[in-house]
């Protein structure tokens, strides 16, 4: 593990060079080079990361939502597979018009939920405040589960699991997505007991964080999935200096640990907004 210089991110193309991209093939990991889904309110870390070439879906805020996290995309957005996305309903037609603008290699249709579809589905929900409403696509998306508080996990979600014989792994955190942090397909961090506790059970390798490190506008604290996200394959960034948590040092051994490099878009303390969530990927 090591820190390195945000200039230094990405490869720059050469002139006139044309890039396809996909739909991540395993949610929240990508492989290459990431676009990624951001609050279109955060305008220093979209700006930090348009600087190092990283391409930024914007998430409008949600008019449903309670202000501080009304544009988050861990509240407004969520990929459940290489070909399927959940989205707020206001926040559907914007993801959509962004694929086609783009060369995204996957079709693209809006519909139902349906286990003989097999082109890629957007698929949309009424996420609104206040909770739990507003934790319906706040989950957790895991190789072969789904964990979530299985009382308020929205519907789509359900019929997706029960399509694709997968298991809901109930927490009692309503926030399972923004409450943690993939680091692999097999390793997570988190700072909440009850994420902690069912990311065992299932066998992930799980690094427990001390709560309250982490700022939210409007709330006493915010959590470790919102203020960070993969931007490429092995390199996370942080939406602040690393240095301001206090379990920084056991934070950048377990990045060491799993090979995972690590930027920090801006000098401020760790800030939630919504996370960093990688949506494409370069092929």
């Amino acid at each position: 593990m090591k820190k390195t210089a945000v200039c230094d991110i990405l490869k720059k193309k050469s002139k006139g060079e044309r890039t396809l991209k996909r739909i991540l093939e395993t949610p929240l990991l990508p492989q290459g080079k990431a676009t990624v889904a951001v609050s279109a309110e955060a305008a220093k870390t979209i700006e930090a990361l348009e600087k190092a070439g990283v391409e930024v879906f914007r998430v409008r805020p949600n008019a449903k939502l309670e202000a501080p996290v009304a544009s988050h995309p861990d509240c407004n957005l969520l990929q459940l597979d290489e070909r399927t996305f959940v989205c707020d309903e206001d926040i559907t037609p914007y993801l959509v018009k962004y694929i086609q603008k783009k060369d995204i290699v996957n079709k693209i249709t809006i519909g139902q939920c349906s286990p003989k579809n097999e082109q890629v589905k957007v698929y949309s929900e009424k996420i609104s405040s206040p909770y739990p409403g507003e934790a319906a696509l706040n989950v957790k998306r895991l190789d072969n589960c789904i964990v979530c508080n299985t009382k308020y996990v929205g519907k789509t979600i359900q019929v997706y699991a029960a399509a694709n014989d997968l298991n809901l792994y109930h927490c009692n955190q309503g926030y399972v997505g923004c409450s943690s942090v993939l680091i692999s397909s097999n390793a997570s961090m988190t700072d909440d007991d009850s994420v902690y506790d069912t990311f065992r059970r299932i066998g992930l390798d799980c690094l427990m964080l001390s709560k309250g490190q982490i700022k939210l506008s409007g709330y006493s604290y915010g959590f470790i999935g919102g203020c960070c996200g993969f931007i490429d394959k092995n390199l996370i960034a942080f939406n602040g200096k690393l240095s301001t948590h206090n379990d920084a040092g056991k934070i950048k051994n377990f990045l060491r640990k799993y090979n995972v490099n690590y930027v920090e878009l801006t000098d401020k303390p760790l800030t939630d907004i919504g996370g960093i969530v990688p949506i494409f990927e370069e092929i």
